[in-house]
C-alpha cells in the first residue's frame, strides 16, 4: 500500500486537512515532519495511507489548505 506525506507546515493546517480528508473516507493522520524546511512553519504533515492522492490534493486545495510538498513513501 502506498503512503503519502503531505507537508503543510503548521499543525493547524495539518489538522484541518486531516479532518477534511477523514470526512471523505480517507485514512489519514498528522505527524511532525522529520525534515523542516526553513521559513515554512513548524513542519507538520498529513500522512495518507493508500487512497487517491490526486483526489486528496484537490480536496485539500479546495479547503484552502496550503500544501508545501507531497512525497511518496
Amino acid at each position: 500500500m502506498k503512503r503519502y506525506v503531505i507537508t503543510t507546515g503548521t499543525v493547524t493546517q495539518a489538522i484541518k486537512g486531516r479532518d477534511v480528508l477523514r470526512k471523505k473516507g480517507f485514512k489519514v493522520s498528522v505527524s511532525k515532519s522529520s525534515e523542516v524546511i526553513p521559513n515554512s512553519g513548524c513542519g507538520y504533515s498529513i500522512v495518507l495511507e493508500g487512497g487517491n492522492i490526486t483526489e486528496a490534493e484537490k480536496l485539500l486545495r479546495r479547503a484552502g489548505i496550503r500544501i508545501q510538498s507531497i512525497t511518496e513513501k
